[in-house]
């Protein structure tokens, strides 16, 4: 079918405008994507629908498979082709089928040809957006909860098997790339719109296999967050008067926080993971983010006296711990492979975990005092350090 006058016989070609004429600068398209666009323009013109146009969206995309607009178009010939789509047509130019509303269902079979056809033009392209996003498309059909189901539970494992088939897909992607945004935002949403506790449990485990293969893939310690946390946002205001039984929103979205247990399991996890080298960013961040979050959660308002004393005995224990590897880290380096000198992403987060106490003389005093010593050995920020070692001098200010 890539004979395109036969396949159309009655539609005028639509050349694509140039102004001014000549161009300054043309683009130097092959005969065949000129003759593909030129057809696709007529088709767009008079919103036809049909088999053959969906055929030509094919012979685009395999063309330039970033065009937003032929995917979009894809979508529509998609919905009026499928027998709930409230269109057809499968042969000549048959334009009846031109509805622009939102199809209520894509056939599950032409779904799963049009995932497989998006993996095929994938393979080279893993980080196209179109792409993704027609996945995203696609599997908003396969996800939606069905109507008039007789067995819910059996609904359940429909749209739970039709989720692990597509983090299977998923994994795949990961496996070439560890750092994909794209694969890791597309599994998130999975993960989010199925909300299934089995998914967010297994995401965990996953998420830790994909650390341990790489202690440094900021992606999977994100995933982590984001599995534990199931999907909610975390807190980045500390003031509020809620009660902590009410669920509290932010830009439209519930805040999660972890439950006291929960965070003490994974700040343990981020310290291991910090121990196991002490120079990489991503464990220490991991483990700020979970500490600040108890203390932002506790003192904004609402919680007891048990609830703060607990949080900031937490504070205090990590505090604690990473001071002790500071101090084995300055008498004895593990081994003769780790850097010389002093270790910054230990003091740097150090710092930050002694700047929660605004209102303890002796916490500031480390931390101004760890400030100095990293204007000396982290060189390249030593202004940062210096503004740092600035603010924490005035708070010392007020409490003399």
């Amino acid at each position: 079918m890539n004979d395109l006058p036969s396949l159309f016989p009655d539609i005028t070609p639509i050349p694509q405008s140039t102004t001014p004429e000549p161009p300054v600068c043309s683009i130097a398209y092959t005969p065949e994507f000129s003759q593909a666009h030129d057809y696709l323009r007529a088709l767009l013109a008079i919103d036809e629908q049909s088999e053959r146009a969906f055929h030509l969206t094919t012979v685009c995309l395999k063309m330039n498979a970033a065009n937003y607009t032929v995917w979009h178009y894809r979508r529509r010939c998609l919905a009026a082709l499928s027998s709930g789509g409230g269109g057809g047509g499968g042969g000549g130019g048959d334009t009846s089928s031109g509805s622009t509303t939102t199809p209520s269902t894509v056939d599950d079979e032409r779904i799963e040809e049009d995932l497989q056809f998006a993996d095929d033009l994938g393979g080279t392209n893993p980080k196209n957006y179109q792409l993704w996003y027609h996945r995203r498309a696609l599997l908003e059909f396969r996800f939606k909860k069905g109507e008039n189901v007789v067995s819910g539970d059996a609904e359940e494992e429909r749209r739970l098997g039709a989720a692990k088939k597509e983090l299977d897909y998923v994994d795949k992607i990961l496996d070439d790339d560890s750092k994909n945004y794209h694969a890791w935002s597309h599994r998130q949403w999975i993960i989010r719109t199925i909300n299934n506790p089995q998914l967010w449990s297994s995401e965990i485990e996953y998420s830790h296999s994909k650390i341990l293969s790489d202690p440094r893939n900021n992606s999977a310690w994100n995933q982590r967050w984001f599995a534990t946390h199931e999907g909610q946002i975390a807190s980045t205001n500390a003031s509020g008067g809620e009660s902590n039984d009410k669920p509290r929103y932010q830009r439209g979205k519930v805040v999660g926080v972890l439950s006291h247990e929960n965070a003490n399991i994974e700040a343990h996890y981020a310290l291991c993971g910090a121990k196991i080298d002490p120079f990489n960013e991503s464990p220490w961040r991991y483990l700020i983010g979970v500490l600040v979050e108890q203390w932002r959660s506790v003192h904004r308002g609402g919680s007891t006296k048990e609830e703060i004393a607990n949080v900031t005995t937490l504070y205090r224990e990590y505090i604690t711990e990473v001071r002790g590897m500071k101090q084995s880290w300055d008498e004895n380096r593990p081994s003769d492979d780790c850097p010389d000198g002093p270790c910054v992403s230990l003091m740097s987060a150090l710092v930050d975990l002694l700047e929660v106490f605004t209102e303890e003389k002796e916490m500031l005093t480390e931390a101004q005092t760890l400030c100095g010593e990293l204007m000396l050995e982290d060189p390249v920020r030593r202004k940062y350090w210096r503004k740092r070692q600035t603010m924490v001098a005035k708070w010392l200010e007020t409490l003399n």
